[in-house]
């Protein structure tokens, strides 16, 4: 058995995997009575939180993040990293001045150029969205590249976003299509007095 798997049944290995299981087992860890609000209450006051969305389009050729070098001072860096957040903060920013520090749905549909070789009838196809791209950059890594660039203009931390999609598409005319949707208050306690508290040190 690997360490990896040792650490996680020492830790997690008493906790059962159906979901019935795993809250029986949290009920029986907690005191409900100390609670100043029901469970219930709690959910409903979270359901009721708004979400504000922005859309906006990049008209750049998509490409994915690149791995980071090291430069002469030993401090690793990202080629390319700072000319995409002088573009988005000379075309973009005015849209949502504030920085986001709450929980962040991200949406990024990367539209890559239409390979010359495709025949008429698949070209066509392809700019309807039925031919997907099977080549670099890969999904993951393009989503990464847009995340960075938001990062600190837009939302304070990419650790913010908790659902992430990344779409890859052809088009005759290349951009990428960036979605943020944020709630309007935090969640819970705990994730304000985190946030608030960086945000704080922000400020400085």
């Amino acid at each position: 058995m690997l360490k990896m798997e040792r650490d996680y049944i020492d830790q997690y290995g008493n906790i059962p995997s159906d979901y019935d299981g795993r809250l029986n087992h949290l009920l029986g860890t907690v005191d409900l009575s100390k609670t100043k609000i029901s469970v219930f209450d709690k959910i409903k006051k979270i359901l009721s939180i708004k979400w504000k969305t922005i859309s906006f389009t990049i008209y750049l050729l998509p490409k994915a993040t690149p791995r980071p070098r090291v430069g002469s001072a030993g401090i690793f860096y990202v080629k390319g990293a700072k000319d995409n957040k002088e573009f988005l903060k000379k075309h973009i920013i005015d849209q949502n001045p504030e920085i986001i520090f709450t929980p962040v749905k991200f949406t990024c549909i990367s539209y890559l150029p239409i390979p010359k070789t495709m025949s008429s009838t698949e070209k066509i196809a392809a700019e309807l969205g039925f031919i997907r791209p099977i080549s670099k950059p890969d999904w993951d890594n393009v989503g990464k590249a847009y995340c960075d660039m938001i990062q600190g203009l837009l939302i304070y931390d990419d650790s913010l976003i908790v659902d992430g999609v990344s779409k890859k598409f052809y088009s005759i005319k290349p951009r990428i299509e960036i979605t943020l949707s944020w709630m309007e208050d935090f969640d819970s306690d705990f994730n304000r007095k985190k946030m608030l508290k960086k945000k704080g040190g922000m400020n400085k």
